[in-house]
């Protein structure tokens, strides 16, 4: 299968899209994998659906060692695929825990399992709780929503979290003094318009029957 993808919003034959995710010196580090509806005006929102649909079309039909260049993808877990996920190469895959799921016995316990076989666990969107303390404990990454923090409140949330031994990855980042505010905080990992859009992947999907 032939790989393409660009940033036009002509939403023929989309499989998915991917946005970039680079380190301190703009090497790039990672693709976030992102579900798009086959017929968006008629998609009503179901995550399970949306992340297995995802799977299904860079595992599948595309490869995902094609879809992200060898590098590590990141994709969004919901409580339902920590509980029982499927078969992944854990060398292919960082685990991104949705801000919505909540951590109750269940989802720490399928967590910590997939600690344990060597997979990279990110919580996404993060907001400081002490009901995250669980998961940070086996947190390798916090994904920050820079645009959402006002004033001071993003440094104090690094400092709340220096105490954990993980990488800050700054999500939003709209601009170059942004970029370098996160830096200078001790950020690792970047992503946002600013460094790049999301780019849409193209292809023949495969029928439902299948």
């Amino acid at each position: 299968m032939k790989l393409c993808t660009e940033t036009r919003m002509d939403s023929t034959n989309i499989l998915l899209a991917r946005q970039p995710i680079y380190d301190r010196d703009l090497n790039l580090h990672a693709y976030e994998l992102l579900f798009r509806p086959p017929h968006p005006s008629d998609w009503i929102w179901d995550g399970d659906i949306a992340t297995s649909q995802l799977v299904i079309n860079a595992f599948t039909e595309i490869g995902i060692d094609k879809v992200c260049d060898n590098k590590t993808a990141f994709i969004n877990f919901t409580r339902k695929w920590l509980i029982s996920p499927p078969p992944f190469d854990a060398q292919h895959v960082t685990v991104e825990i949705l801000e919505d799921v909540e951590p109750d016995e269940e989802v720490i316990a399928g967590v910590t399992a997939m600690a344990k076989a060597g997979f990279t666990i990110a919580l996404d969107d993060f907001e400081f709780d002490e009901k995250w303390h669980p998961l940070l404990k086996m947190a390798d990454i916090v994904k920050v929503d820079v645009l959402a923090q006002n004033g001071e409140s993003l440094e104090q949330l690094v400092t709340k979290l220096a105490p954990y031994n993980i990488r800050l990855l700054a999500e939003k980042v709209e601009d170059y003094e942004m970029l370098e505010r996160c830096k200078a905080l001790g950020f690792e990992l970047f992503q946002g318009f600013f460094l790049a859009r999301p780019q849409n992947v193209h292809g023949d999907s495969m029928p439902t029957n299948k």
